[in-house]
């Protein structure tokens, strides 16, 4: 079974290449989220440089993945296992989320 990532006749796709489909764009975004968290918070660093140093990290690294893997990060926006990484990833990034809540409050 070959997946390929970036076509949009995902509607089209068999039961087992969709759930295929959606561990290869989770398994990374719960890795990638999960240390870029971890990094932030072992940093140590004040309530607003934490929350401007993880939003540039998580601008760069979506760009490099947009730039170096395109057809896997155009999957981001035309499937609903591309939904699924984006949704992963700022779900594992539980420190982020604290600190904008403590940013607002």
């Amino acid at each position: 079974m070959i997946l390929k990532f970036g076509t949009p006749d995902g509607r089209n796709e068999s039961f087992w290449k969709l759930n295929a489909k959606s561990f290869a764009l989770l398994i990374p975004a719960v890795i990638l989220g999960h240390y870029l968290d971890k990094f932030v918070e072992q940093s140590r660093m004040s309530l607003y440089t934490a929350i401007i140093v993880q939003t540039i990290l998580n601008i760069v690294l979506i760009y490099i993945l947009h730039r170096v893997m395109y057809a896997y990060s155009n999957e981001f926006q035309l499937t609903l296992p591309g939904m699924f990484f984006s949704a992963m990833f700022f779900g594992m990034q539980t420190n982020f989320l604290v600190n904008l809540k403590k940013a607002l409050h």
